[in-house]
């Protein structure tokens, strides 16, 4: 296997600042280099950053700290590649952890205008679904029994 970037899933990006990011600018140093064509497994946090989990209930959702939403693994340089390249990239593997959330709030986030209420679903993830108490009957499927059907690309520049 190529090179990579692994994280403490217990702590936060604040905790770990040497394993990633929370914006995009010029000036944010790439962790790792890699060769067009290398392989590369990258951790990564969920959108919210731990501030969600099991017992996460809607009243917590107002109190959160929105400002450390986001946090991105890397940046990943990848060698001879210059400002403004197209790069193709190909998930080998998708690798979901077992547990998931998915959330709305008022005005932030996804559609922030249809969603005036707080609501938080927690899911059961397996390799071939996700499931929820609070979605009786619904069974999405993850990522990783599509993913690798779905997307053909190379790492390249």
């Amino acid at each position: 296997m190529g090179k990579g970037i692994s994280i403490d899933r217990r702590k936060r990006l604040r905790e770990e600042p040497h394993t990633g990011h929370n914006r995009w600018h010029p000036d944010i140093a790439p962790l790792i280099e890699v060769e067009p064509g290398e392989d590369v497994t990258l951790e990564t946090r969920d959108a919210m950053d731990l501030q969600i989990g099991p017992r996460t209930t809607v009243e917590d959702l107002p109190k959160m700290e929105r400002t450390a939403a986001h946090p991105l693994t890397g940046p990943v340089y990848v060698k001879g590649a210059t400002p403004g390249d197209l790069l193709e990239i190909e998930y080998l593997e998708i690798v979901p952890e077992r547990y998931g959330w998915t959330r709305f709030s008022p005005g932030f986030g996804f559609l922030p205008d249809l969603f005036d209420h707080y609501f938080v679903v927690h899911w059961d993830i397996t390799p071939e679904y996700a499931t929820s108490p609070q979605l009786p009957g619904v069974r999405n499927p993850t990522a990783r029994s599509w993913a690798p059907r779905a997307w053909r690309r190379a790492v390249s520049n």
